[in-house]
């Protein structure tokens, strides 16, 4: 029974002292700075600590941050502490397991001076007044503005682009006939018509069809009208409230016989072609 009392003595002491533990710095050290406390003892690893009992740890004004295997197989626990002063890291038992026996190594208790971050000779300078409070984002009217300088930038932008499409832009047929004057096309148009020699060629019907379409299209022009689309009758009606009425009269007569050509296939004579081309540059002369 005595024998068992001492080797249950030796293993309890065993268990307390059979260890080495350093902490360092011991001095200068300032609040947020980090400590180490090494641990080394056999069978002592970071794979051999008891995890779910270090949680219980409490190292006095120390706190914990991390625990590392050091160098020459000691344990490494990091520690720091924002109180100011004299402090105490306080003795704790560090459970660990050895071939399924649970262990553990009493850290010894040590009185720790700490300094403050604060200049001592001028300790309001280091803290800063509190500010006032930052709102996040900006109001309404910020953003109206924003809103109108986008569509600004948007209509002014749309505006330069119909501008340099519009300068761009080919005139198209229509637009190049109607800038120029109505009087100096049609005869523009006749003259075309008598270098074209439909008449020697015998396109007779053709020839009286143009001579019609030019004097159509030339009193559409001068009386703002749409005379080509309309039948002889429905445009001596139409011109009834612009044109003079001898003028109005005899075009009548001349778009008839025309359609006699057109359309009842009455051939004139080559004279009476002169004559007709002569009368279709009078009309156009008239007015």
């Amino acid at each position: 029974m005595k024998k068992l009392l001492i080797l249950l003595l030796l293993f309890f002491v065993s268990n307390i002292f059979a260890f080495d533990e350093t902490f360092e710095p011991k001095e200068n050290l300032t609040v947020g700075d980090r400590a180490v406390l090494s641990v080394k003892a056999n069978g002592l690893t970071l794979d051999s600590l008891d995890k779910e009992k270090l949680s219980g740890l409490n190292f006095g004004d120390f706190e914990l941050l991390d625990i590392k295997q050091g160098t020459n197989g000691a344990v490494d626990f990091v520690l720091t502490s924002f109180k100011a002063g004299k402090v105490e890291l306080l003795s704790v038992d560090i459970p660990y397991i050895v071939n399924g026996d649970s262990k553990f190594i009493k850290t010894t208790a040590l009185p720790i001076e700490i300094k403050s971050v604060m200049d001592p000779q001028k300790p309001s300078s280091d803290i800063a007044d509190i500010k006032g409070i930052f709102v996040y984002g900006h109001g309404i009217s910020w953003y109206l503005v924003l809103l109108l300088i986008f569509v600004l930038i948007a209509v002014t932008g749309y505006l330069i682009y119909l501008y340099i499409k519009k300068r761009n832009r080919k005139p198209t047929r229509e637009e190049i006939i109607m800038a120029i004057p109505p009087k100096e096309y049609a005869i523009s148009q006749l003259e075309k018509l008598k270098e074209e020699n439909l008449i020697e060629k015998g396109q007779i019907k053709e020839y009286y069809d143009k001579l019609s379409d030019i004097l159509r299209f030339y009193v559409s022009r001068v009386y703002q009208i749409d005379g080509m689309e309309k039948t002889t009758t429905e445009l001596y009606h139409l011109l009834k409230n612009y044109a003079p009425a001898d003028f109005n009269r005899d075009l009548k007569q001349y778009l008839i016989a025309c359609d006699f050509v057109k359309f009842a296939k009455v051939v004139p004579s080559e004279q009476d072609m002169q004559d007709d081309f002569v009368k279709a540059k009078g009309f156009v002369e008239r007015i």
